[in-house]
């Protein structure tokens, strides 16, 4: 996708956009502002997880909402007692 259709992607989103995705797509940009590095080139390991994602998703190997949620409350816990340490 190049610089213009993205552009144009996102100019034609923004006027259906609610609060929260607005305020949401906000702090991406700012988050990918920060970072001079972003975007970062997909590892060997990113597109292994990619092709499982597309077989899990093929073979009905999804979480639900809940699920998701759960597994990701536990990830931010370990990252920040990572942190403390």
């Amino acid at each position: 996708m190049t610089r213009t259709e993205a552009i144009a992607i996102i100019e034609q989103l923004i006027p259906s956009a609610d609060e929260a995705t607005l305020a949401a797509a906000a702090q991406l940009f700012k988050r990918a502002r920060a970072d001079p590095d972003l975007p970062h080139p997909l590892t060997a390991e990113d597109f292994a997880s990619i092709e499982q994602a597309r077989e899990d998703f093929k073979a009905d190997r999804t979480y639900t909402s809940q699920e998701v949620r759960s597994y990701l409350a536990d990830r931010r816990a370990q990252r920040a007692g990572r942190a403390k340490a």
